[in-house]
């Protein structure tokens, strides 16, 4: 097997609507049952994850509609025609809480969109493949990360009395429309 190394990328979009946006979205994420989820990779405190794919989450509708701007800036960056969001859910940390070195499948980027970030320790982390070591992403509370799926990535534990909720999401870029027409 040869391997060649090849230049990859990832975006931060400061969201702008963040101070506007935040209490809401956290006053209808608290509308939901708590639901925390533990297994060897990760343990979280509350995350809508596990709750059927069915249930109205209505933080994810008013999240979509803010971010849209946003993901048709990346969709032209990336030369292509449409983008996807095939699931999203939230997640919130708090002390111990971690999510183990993992990748998202059946999608062509990952998404995490910081809502609390009380401390930049508690950033997301992505392995350099080539080279082993945490590629450094410069992220603030508001900010919304987009990378790719296949990027090994992590929430290391939380070690203070502090939450960290992140809205995280798949999407998928779709046609090429390279001269942009």
């Amino acid at each position: 097997m040869k391997i060649e190394k090849l230049e990859s990328f990832y975006i931060v979009n400061k969201i702008k609507e963040h101070n506007q946006i935040k209490m809401e979205l956290l006053n209808l994420m608290n509308e939901l049952p708590v639901k925390s989820y533990k297994t060897n990779l990760e343990n979280i405190s509350n995350t809508d994850w596990i709750l059927p794919k069915d249930f109205e989450r209505k933080y994810l509708k008013m999240f979509y509609e803010t971010i849209k701007p946003y993901m048709i800036s990346i969709m032209s960056f990336l030369k292509t025609t449409k983008y996807v969001i095939h699931n999203g859910w939230f997640q919130q940390y708090t002390k111990n809480d971690f999510h183990d070195w993992h990748v998202h499948e059946n999608c062509n980027y990952t998404n995490v969109y910081y809502l609390e970030l009380p401390d930049n320790k508690m950033k997301t982390e992505i392995l350099n493949i080539n080279t082993g070591g945490i590629i450094d992403i410069d992220v603030e509370e508001g900010d919304l990360i987009t990378f790719p799926a296949h990027l090994h990535h992590r929430s290391k534990p939380i070690k203070d009395n502090l939450r960290k909720t992140i809205i995280s999401f798949n999407s998928s870029f779709e046609g090429v429309n390279i001269n942009g027409n």
